[in-house]
């Protein structure tokens, strides 16, 4: 079986979309894998984290996520993670370790027995979902190897994975990549003639494929860049970004921001790196 191969992110060098503390975060330890090219059509990485920390010093993830759906390998805690509509926070604590696969937004339907909307802001055990693969979460966790692991969770998904590929499963991710790609899509009817397709069937798609609305896919976009932005030293102003990711104003991208993180953009900017 070939290899997987290790990867970073981009930019500032950390998961897309977190957005908690960085010195906190460097207590825990993550790695992220590409996935073979064969299923590169709907899997978006593998990743693997592990953190020993005092009860008394936990670190709190905070993730403005992407519209993906993870599923997740921990010891008797295997789960299915559905797009989470809110800022999705968990608090680490103690000695641990997960591996996981991020599946590519709009791409959950190649591999799960239910629309993706059934799983939004939910998470699932893994078993309810899939019960006829029991052997899975031991295959995963027992070797000492990261890379190891996470191909036993390849090999599963490539045995699941519907063929020939769903054309509306290509479209959703297309549609999806579409959004992160273009901040000056700012509305569903927009999105809707870019790709030809009358507004309620891109309803449709968005609920069984992503998750969620176009709407929400959208308004969640562009303050999850502007996080990322920050994050990685942007020098000019806050009325600058705005306008760079199609706000009409500063004042619209803070609404924007402040609803999605729970912060102003101002303050985001200063406490991350705290």
């Amino acid at each position: 079986m070939a290899g997987l191969e290790g990867t970073r992110p981009t930019g500032h060098g950390r998961a897309r979309g977190l957005v908690s503390s960085r010195v906190s975060g460097e207590r825990v330890e993550v790695a992220t894998f590409a996935p073979s090219p064969d299923l590169a059509p709907y899997v978006a990485d593998y990743w693997a984290s592990r953190w020993d920390l005092p009860p008394e010093a936990p670190h709190r993830v905070e993730l403005l996520a992407d519209p993906s759906v993870h599923i997740v390998f921990e010891t008797e805690q295997s789960r299915v993670v559905g797009l989470s509509t809110q800022l999705w926070r968990r608090e680490l604590r103690g000695r641990s370790f997960v591996r996981a696969v991020k599946l590519r937004p709009g791409a959950a339907q190649a591999f799960l027995p239910c629309a993706a909307s059934h799983l939004t802001d939910r998470i699932t055990p893994f078993l309810e979902l899939f019960p006829d693969a029991t052997a899975l979460e031991p295959q995963v966790l027992a070797p000492a190897d990261d890379e190891a692991g996470l191909l036993h969770i390849e090999a599963w998904l490539r045995a699941r994975v519907r063929t020939p590929e769903d054309p509306k499963v290509a479209l959703a991710t297309r549609v999806v990549a579409h959004i992160a790609a273009h901040p000056e899509v700012t509305s569903a009817a927009v999105l809707a003639d870019a790709f030809e397709l009358h507004p309620r069937v891109l309803q449709r798609r968005f609920r069984d494929h992503v998750g969620a609305s176009p709407k929400w896919a959208i308004r969640r976009a562009r303050p999850q860049e502007a996080a990322l932005r920050l994050e990685a030293g942007w020098e000019g102003s806050l009325a600058d970004l705005a306008a760079e990711l199609g706000y009409a104003d500063h004042a619209h991208l803070t609404r924007d921001f402040q609803s999605a993180t729970g912060r102003a953009p101002a303050s985001f900017r200063r406490d991350v790196w705290t």
